[in-house]
């Protein structure tokens, strides 16, 4: 895989339980078009491998990318991310993948995440927000957890609930008792809140491919989306 932008770090901390926001400034070239839910590769340094991450950042940011990295120790790109400090450099591929914000819709959105597939959802939310598109749209952001410290950006989301009044925030936690919140499976939360008749809505969707594919299924089968609007690289309905 050819190398597209060089980096340089910037920042790295914890931002939730097992997950790092690692701040990239690009150098060569020292800027990137993309679009909100695009992916890009991190080649890894001494080998002909790459991990992908969703770029978690808004596109109007346009000299620089965030990722958000879940802890792996098993997994290269992980190890190899959480050991850059800032001034390190590293080399990217991008812009990837298809399954990017539509811009120019004004359809209602609905947004379904698990733990570490809200870097795909950051993305867009931020870049809706700052483009103030949340202004006249009814959107639903689903964000599903085992423990609340897992939760990403919950104080921004909850302020984005309290500016607009579309937007939506419902965060789920499985493995947590003392939680007064939603609980049990982000599909069950999805599938009690949202209305039956979604046919003119739009849903993106990021997390374990089981659990993508669950969201799919649900929201086309029982509330009647259309599969050509369900978007997401890891799992593509039958149209």
């Amino acid at each position: 895989m050819n190398v597209t932008h060089t980096g340089q770090v910037t920042y790295s901390a914890p931002v939730s339980k097992g997950i790092i926001l690692l701040r990239i400034k690009l150098t060569e070239p020292d800027s990137v078009d993309f679009k909100a839910g695009q992916y890009l590769a991190v080649l890894l340094p001494d080998s002909d491998k790459a991990a992908y991450y969703s770029i978690a950042s808004s596109p109007s940011k346009a000299g620089e990318v965030e990722l958000l990295v879940k802890e792996d120790e098993f997994g290269a790109g992980a190890l190899y991310l959480y050991s850059l400090k800032e001034g390190d450099s590293l080399q990217l591929h991008m812009p990837m993948g298809s399954a990017f914000l539509r811009e120019d819709s004004d359809r209602n959105v609905v947004f379904v995440a698990g733990a570490s597939g809200a870097s795909y959802i950051r993305s867009m939310i931020h870049y809706l927000d700052e483009s103030n598109h949340l202004a006249h749209r009814e959107i639903h952001y689903f964000l599903g957890c085992r423990e609340e410290d897992e939760l990403l950006e919950s104080d921004y989301m909850h302020a984005l609930a309290d500016k607009y009044q579309g937007f939506h925030y419902h965060p789920a936690l499985s493995d947590q008792e003392d939680w007064d919140g939603h609980t049990g499976l982000i599909t069950d939360v999805v599938e009690r809140l949202m209305p039956n008749d979604m046919s003119e809505w739009e849903a993106y969707s990021a997390g374990s491919p089981a659990m993508v594919k669950a969201v799919a299924d649900l929201l086309i089968a029982n509330k009647s989306l259309m599969p050509a609007s369900f978007f997401s690289d890891m799992y593509t309905p039958e149209i």
